[in-house]
């Protein structure tokens, strides 16, 4: 068969272009895709393909149901895609429409323009390219797997526990606080249910993203119905109501706890106003491909393809923000996904609601207080901030009211004379008065508490993405339930009763709090996948008067943690030497060791410290949970979006390597600070140009931040979310406008230990020893360190790296986390806040390092960055000069927290005791240094790789990549590979 030449490839894309035009023109089932009369949808729109160059322009226009293709240019196109060169444009002769996606992943495919305009157009050519859809019957979701015990398989994970025979900490009821005894085997409603979530296939769940939509169409969005503008408060609080009011009440079989995020066992939630058109390209492919498929009848797709998708084309976050604020340089410089990635494109969720009020006051306490401060006021904007709460609250009743009427409707086809049925029957009845209660009233029983959370949690989510919006301290918020029952309890058996149903209740909530996973799109999982929403749970450290708060509940969590091994919620365990005990620090080493890589592991003192250093009252600082990965918030208080954006350190570096051009695009972004080759007389200069980088970008990252936020304010408030915080009734005003009492921004910066390192060589070999000049670092650079540039290597691998110990390593760090703080400290959000900055990287140092060019730190191109503060891998053999170097840092410049991840694996022939002996002296050592937070992975690479190859046999492997948990079989190929490479620390 002849090979097609570039030009003839091009000329064939256009003949494609033209078949599809030709589709819509004679199919009908096509042609409903751009003219759809039962919808009333007509798609019109203006494309423009390009070669950077200019040597290839083609249009194409959809108008009133016809596409028609040109050559040339056209006037203001709703989206310009445009191409690296015309071969890159040819290479699209034989991808299939997702495949074509990728090349976003390399920039050599980029857009300018409306977003969902490329997604849908992607959609249109996969149904060309004869994508076909997998249907599946029914509304639950389908096991991949039998359901079988995954604790008992040979290469299971195996688990050893220490015993206590006396109380410690806070613990009033439990005689050993390590809980020993128990297992997994001991809970078989715990047990069924855990093997049955790791063998079901996720869905993409419809319900909400259609109840949205048919709200928005029959009320109005802009407008109202009477033509009016529509305030944002209340039309949001109209459409969080319906969502919730329409809602199907689930309460799946054998569970303890009603209600369900999505209406599928196992869902992905959708979001239009926010990030759900991206995976419009995916609608007939998402169950069959190989990063963690999704299942969606071929109806669902219709509906979201048809119905959802093109009303919410125009009124996304983001391109209402693309709208009012002109097409920023700051937005595009986001979408190329080498900068900076602006989470508020997705969700704003990352926080930490007062669930503890709800449980305390009920919500309909709120709703009283918003109605009387509704009275009170005449501002009408305060008015329907007012009005808004209490509309969102009757829709979380409205909620809780149908689950208790189905609970009561399941009963009715039940069977009492059968023993298991009937005891089925008095469990539905008790979660049906439950649910007529709670969250409405305050709680009185642990079931209440447990069911109030997550009552609330699953409405909170009909509002805000599935992205970090986290529980809080567990253990505080049910500890006194505990206690009531355990003081109602006549004797040891009922005692023991009482504890065994509250590891039941917990494991039974960890179980509902995997009931949903994030949406991400395939080329998101291919640079950034594996995370999971991260529904973070806190235990442990002080309380607000600084006293010990380790309990009794405490010790429950932990213990259901483990015994269930799920990805979430992500556990974070805060522990305060000299107010917490040596034997709890020992239980937290033990869990990470039976459970791989959870829960990370806190140093309460460095972190209120940090929080005080940035004006939170010490009473307030004692009460930070954590959010998402590491984060710390103020329960109920603080608004703090702390994972607002995070920012590749590195492309400045690569920008100040190239005067000011990307390499990877070859674009000119930041200022012209100097040709390296000859403008940088000493290592100074150089630092100064890469610092005027790093505040060019890191200006660009909040401004795009700032008009996100308001682009939130008009398309996507929170009312029901403002409803559990002190601060907005108040103050009279919504969370997104600054009604919390506090109200910062958290900054993750990805990869400092890549720039320190770089940074160190080029003073070290460039200025100093004079072992090569600019010249030759930038050739080798360019030669990734190959063909014939493997001495410049060795020279550089023997430069002592940060975290190495030794002198001279640290010092640029501390300066450049002094500088980075002052850059986003000294600047305003837009709720009138500040920035806190934090070291972590979530997955995005692999997906960074993916678009990163070779680095003098002597990394090779396209290799993973360095996760969090952790050193890199090979700086040293041993542990302690990794520990002094990191915990050296000065954590008050670092109160998103900081992420330092260690693989440590125990030897072979080591007992359990010596090696917990091992690991808990190494977290105690690092925080009594200054050290701000822990993380371990104690798998070996050999079980790793053995993964890689079996990932059946591992589906419950953890692994911490930098923050969060992931299931390392779901992980990326890259990602994978970073996290087998990192320095397998031995103990001692």
């Amino acid at each position: 068969m002849k090979r097609l030449t570039v030009d003839e490839k091009i000329e064939d894309f256009k003949n494609q272009l033209n078949l599809l035009a030709m589709i819509f023109d004679t199919r009908r089932k096509m042609r409903r895709e751009i003219h759809n009369e039962k919808t009333g949808f007509t798609f019109n729109a203006k494309y423009q393909f390009k070669t950077k160059d200019d040597k290839v322009n083609i249009y194409v226009i959809f108008k009133d149901g016809k596409m028609t293709v040109h050559e040339g240019k056209i006037e203001d196109p709703n989206i310009t895609i445009y191409y690296k060169d015309k071969k890159t444009l040819a290479n699209l002769y034989d991808k299939s429409a997702d495949e074509s996606l990728d090349y976003l992943l390399t920039n050599e495919m980029g857009y300018d323009g409306n977003m969902s305009y490329l997604t849908k157009f992607s959609y249109l050519t996969s149904l060309v390219m004869g994508a076909k859809i997998k249907d599946y019957k029914g509304p639950e979701n389908r096991l991949i797997y039998p359901i079988e015990d995954i604790d008992k398989g040979k290469k299971s994970r195996k688990l050893e526990n220490e015993k206590l025979n006396y109380k410690i900490d806070k613990v009033q009821a439990l005689d050993d606080p390590y809980l020993a005894k128990y297992s997994i085997d001991d809970f078989p409603r715990l047990k069924y249910l855990k093997n049955r979530r790791f063998a079901l296939k996720p869905a993409i769940c419809v319900e909400r993203a259609k109840l949205v939509t048919q709200y928005h169409k029959e009320h109005g969005f802009e407008f109202d119905k009477e033509g009016d503008l529509f305030d944002p408060e209340i039309r949001q609080a109209g459409a969080i109501n319906y969502i919730m009011a329409n809602k199907t009440p689930i309460i799946h079989d054998k569970h303890l706890l009603a209600g369900s995020t999505t209406s599928k066992e196992v869902g992905i939630p959708l979001y239009p106003e926010l990030i759900a058109t991206a995976i419009w390209p995916e609608l007939k492919t998402i169950g069959d491909r190989e990063l963690n498929p999704n299942d969606i009848s071929a109806k669902d797709a219709d509906i979201l393809s048809l119905e959802v998708f093109p009303y919410w084309m125009e009124r996304n976050v983001r391109e209402y923000c693309r709208k009012k604020f002109n097409n920023p340089k700051s937005q595009n410089l986001e979408e190329s996904w080498v900068f900076y990635f602006m989470m508020k494109t997705n969700a704003i969720s990352h926080t930490v609601p007062g669930f503890p009020m709800v449980l305390n006051e009920g919500l309909l306490s709120v709703k009283e207080k918003a109605s009387d401060l509704e009275q009170k006021i005449t501002s009408s904007e305060e008015k329907n901030f007012y009005k808004a709460i209490q509309i969102t609250i009757d829709g979380v009743v409205s909620y809780s009211n149908h689950l208790s009427e189905e609970a009561l409707r399941i009963t009715e086809s039940l069977d009492p004379n059968d023993p298991e049925q009937q005891k089925r029957i008095e469990e539905l009845k008790e979660l049906s008065r439950i649910c007529k209660k709670v969250p409405a009233y305050p709680a009185e029983t642990l079931h209440e508490a447990i069911q109030s959370i997550w009552t609330s949690f699953v409405c909170l989510h009909c509002e805000n993405a599935n992205s970090a919006l986290s529980i809080g301290r567990l253990d505080q918020m049910l500890q006194p339930f505990f206690l009531k029952e355990i003081q109602d309890a006549s004797n040891e058996i009922e005692r023991e009763k009482v504890i065994e149903k509250a590891m039941e209740l917990v494991g039974s909530l960890f179980v509902r709090l995997n009931d949903h996973d994030p949406l991400m799109p395939n080329v998101g999982w291919k640079l950034f996948g594996g995370s999971s929403s991260d529904d973070t749970v806190t235990v442990g450290g002080v309380d607000k008067n600084g006293k010990n708060a380790v309990n009794d509940m405490t010790f429950i969590v932990l213990k259901t943690n483990e015994m269930l091994g799920f990805q979430d919620p992500n556990m974070n365990a805060r522990y305060h030497s000299g107010i917490n005990s040596k034997e709890y620090l020992r239980r937290l080493c033990e869990v990470n060791v039976n459970m791989g890589s959870s829960p990370s592991i806190h140093n309460d003192k460095t972190m209120i410290e940090a929080l005080q250093h940035e004006n939170f009252s010490l009473e307030d600082a004692r009460n930070w949970a954590a959010t998402g990965c590491v984060e710390p918030t103020i329960i109920g208080k603080h608004y703090g979006h702390t994972n607002c954006m995070l920012l590749n350190l590195v492309a400045p570096l690569e920008m100040a390597l190239n005067n000011g051009i990307i390499p990877l695009t070859g674009d000119l972004i930041g200022p012209e600070t100097g040709n390296v080759r000859s403008a940088f007389h000493s290592f100074q200069d150089f630092y100064d140009a890469y610092k005027i980088q790093l505040k060019y970008l890191a200006e660009q990252s909040i401004e795009i931040n700032n008009y996100l936020g308001e682009a939130h304010k008009y398309i996507h408030p929170t009312p029901l979310l403002s409803a559990f915080y002190e601060g907005p009734l108040e103050k009279g005003k919504d969370l997104i406008h600054g009604g919390a009492i506090y109200n910062t921004s958290g900054v993750a910066l990805v990869a400092l230990t890549d720039v320190v390192d770089s940074l160190l060589v080029i003073k070290d070999l460039v200025y100093e020893k004079k072992e090569f000049d600019f010249d030759t670092l930038m050739d080798a650079i360019e030669h990734n360190f190959e063909n014939g540039f493997e001495s410049i290597l060795k020279k550089i691998e023997s430069v002592p790296k940060f975290g190495s110990g030794e002198d001279g390593t640290i010092e640029l760090a501390h300066d450049l986390i002094d500088y980075c703080h002052q850059i986003y400290n000294s600047s305003e959000n837009y709720r009138g806040g500040k920035y806190l900055v934090g070291y972590w990287s979530i997955s995005y140092h692999t997906g960074f390092g993916m678009l990163t060019d070779a680095l003098p730190s002597g990394r090779k191109r396209g290799k993973a960055l360095t996760p969090g503060l952790t050193p890199a891998s090979g700086t040293t053999d041993i542990l302690l000069p990794s520990i002094h170097s990191v915990a050296s840092l000065n954590h008050l410049k670092m109160a998103n927290n900081a992420s330092y991840n260690v693989k440590l694996v125990p030897h072979h022939g080591d007992s359990h005791s010596k090696t917990l002996d091992i690991f808990s002296s190494y977290v105690q050592s690092f925080f009594d240094l200054g050290g701000m937070q822990w993380q371990f992975n104690v798998i070996s690479s050999d079980t790793l790789r053995d993964a890689m190859q079996n990932p059946v046999d591992y589906r419950w492997l953890l692994v911490r990549v930098s923050g969060y948990n992931a299931y390392f079989t779901k992980l990326n190929k890259n990602m994978q590979l970073e996290i087998i490479e990192r320095h397998e620390y031995k103990p001692g």
